[in-house]
């Protein structure tokens, strides 16, 4: 990275750092609810107390139902709150540990009874209470005097469980691998199993293992703690440990992976998210990395938000909710690991990112963006062909070999479209620089410095989402690139829009589950189905090899929820 570079982008991070440090006071969320009788009929006038719960000094917050029995208490600090509810000729109702979350609304619904409420309900018909239309979306199967409802500010309209949840608590995957490229654990047969363990009324404790079954002993252990509430906005720490071997009878590398998420709210309009990760890898020698990013996103308008991103470039599955499939997925999150002279490297790369995204009615939006990309340890994937024994550098297994760097500008436009509630597609075109190779390299060591930066036209669709009926998630993803590259071209976006270089299709069904509980599913991910993109190249030591920016993983197994 150029010196002019470093300098602008460690200022603008400084900038977002110390913008978070100075309103971490400020984040906020809103309470609302209705009040209804036993028939479900909304009562006005009610009088409403939220008194924040734990040793916060928080002064009681008091409001009343309007006509339609809903009220709103808005600007709360994040955290548990009691809510009590009277009202003459009903009897007191009280809801403790509401929990409120940053820059989302917490929903409410409750039923006051009178003395009488018994015998009524007794002549009243099995049925529940229809609800009046704007309110249709509550869900009915939380209990009455429970937050059943957090519904995003964002408008992205997906819904954030609440405290009482119904999801498992246990996960355990047997599988045929990985299904992210950059690490040799992943192309083996493997075991792992996650925990969700609740510590305190919001805390949760997510603990993951992992091992293989051959015998290079490869294992893994992960945890995230995740102090308030499970949102994809909430605070987490994550520390992650693997080992491998490398080859039959290779070396054992051991890796390390630290990283602290999280977001500040301003007001209902600014939003900064945060990210430090430190990385450490010990094959022979040794080497770490630190790997800062935050992102702040304004909204300019009910229609239009700007954001601004600069750091390093994130892993896909680093951000969302938390909870037991991403607890697994922390072993898929270290960064690409290259090797040069026998000794790992990690990828370092530095993005800076302006985007501009506008709603298009409630159910699609359409961003523009700007970018800067500065990398010196590009990942290109590589295996080795021929019955020559292969280098460290080139085992036969695909794994990433440093490319060298580039430095570039790119743009990137994506539209995404919401059908219904379950499906979404997503149509990105992006025109940015990848590395890509002559028609002939001399010798291994050359191809770092044989790799030259081009740019590309890109156009990249993926329609996912969700069969109820049939219990089937599933993901179809293509990437077309005008031109032969070795390193993705618009890693960012294709982090951002969940996509990848050429075909892609995951695929997640449900089955009868055999022990008469929990739930059992099929997992499939392949990934550049059709082997597309590779290129074979000479060299003096090790034959030849075959080179590409992203190989083709097939990987399949079973998942057991309960």
């Amino acid at each position: 990275m150029n010196r002019y570079g470093k300098i602008r982008g460690m200022a603008l991070l400084a900038a977002l750092c110390w913008a978070g440090t100075a309103a971490a006071q400020a984040r906020s969320g809103r309470l609302a609810g209705t009040v209804v009788d036993f028939s479900g009929k909304p009562q006005m006038g009610a009088s409403v107390w939220v008194a924040a719960e734990g040793p916060r000094e928080s002064s009681t917050e008091r409001v009343q139902t309007n006509q339609s029995g809903r009220f709103l208490v808005d600007r709360l600090p994040v955290g548990p709150y009691s809510v009590r509810v009277t009202l003459a000729g009903f009897l007191p109702v009280l809801s403790r540990n509401v929990l409120v979350s940053a820059n989302a609304t917490t929903v409410l619904k409750l039923e006051m009874d009178s003395v009488f409420s018994s015998v009524a309900r007794l002549r009243q018909p099995g049925q529940t209470p229809a609800e009046s239309d704007d309110w249709a979306w509550v869900l009915r199967t939380s209990a009455e005097t429970s937050p059943v409802l957090r519904w995003q500010d964002d408008g992205a309209g997906a819904p954030v469980e609440s405290g009482r949840r119904k999801t498992p608590r246990a996960r355990v995957e047997l599988t045929s691998g990985g299904a992210q490229p950059g690490l040799a654990s992943g192309l083996t047969p493997q075991s792992a199993v996650a925990y969700d363990q609740s510590i305190g009324s919001f805390g949760r404790l997510l603990l993951a293992g992992q091992f293989s079954y051959d015998a290079s002993g490869s294992a893994g252990l992960a945890t995230t703690w995740v102090p308030f509430g499970t949102s994809a906005d909430s605070p987490r720490t994550t520390f992650a440990m693997q080992q491998f071997r490398m080859g039959d009878d290779g070396p054992m590398m051991r890796a390390l992976r630290g990283e602290q998420t999280g977001a500040v709210h301003i007001a209902s309009r600014v939003t900064i998210h945060y990210s430090a990760e430190y990385v450490w890898l010990s094959l022979r020698g040794s080497t770490s990395a630190l790997r800062p990013s935050a992102d702040l996103t304004m909204r300019v308008t009910q229609s239009w938000d700007a954001t601004v991103f600069a750091g390093a470039l994130p892993l896909r599955g680093q951000f969302g909710a938390a909870n037991l499939e991403s607890a697994l997925g922390q072993f898929q999150m270290f960064p690409a690991v290259m090797f040069r002279d026998g000794n790992p490297l990690v990828e370092s790369g530095w993005h800076e990112e302006f985007r501009l995204e506008r709603k298009l009615g409630k159910s699609a939006r359409f961003s523009v963006a700007g970018f800067h990309d500065q990398t010196s340890h590009d990942p290109v994937f590589a295996s080795a062909m021929g019955a020559a024994v292969p280098s460290l550098d080139y085992l036969a297994l695909p794994h990433a070999v440093d490319g060298g760097g580039l430095a570039g500008n790119g743009v990137r436009a994506a539209y995404r479209q919401k059908f219904g509630d379950n499906i979404e597609a997503a149509l990105v075109y992006a025109w940015a620089g990848a590395l890509a190779a002559p028609a002939d390299v001399p010798d291994a060591a050359a191809l770092r410095d044989a790799l030259q930066e081009h740019y590309r036209h890109s156009l990249a669709l993926r329609v996912g989402g969700e069969v109820h009926r049939t219990g089937t998630r599933f993901s179809v993803g293509y990437k077309w690139v005008n031109g032969l590259e070795l390193s993705r071209q618009d890693a960012y976006g294709e982090v951002l829009y969940d996509t990848d270089p050429f075909l892609n299709v995951s695929v997640h069904q449900s089955l009868p589950s055999v022990f008469g509980c929990g739930r059992l599913e099929a997992v499939a991910d392949l990934l550049n189905v059709l082997n597309e993109g590779s290129t074979s190249r000479s060299t003096t030591a090790d034959g030849r090899l075959r080179l590409t920016p992203a190989p083709r993983i097939l990987r399949g197994g079973l998942s057991f929820q309960f």
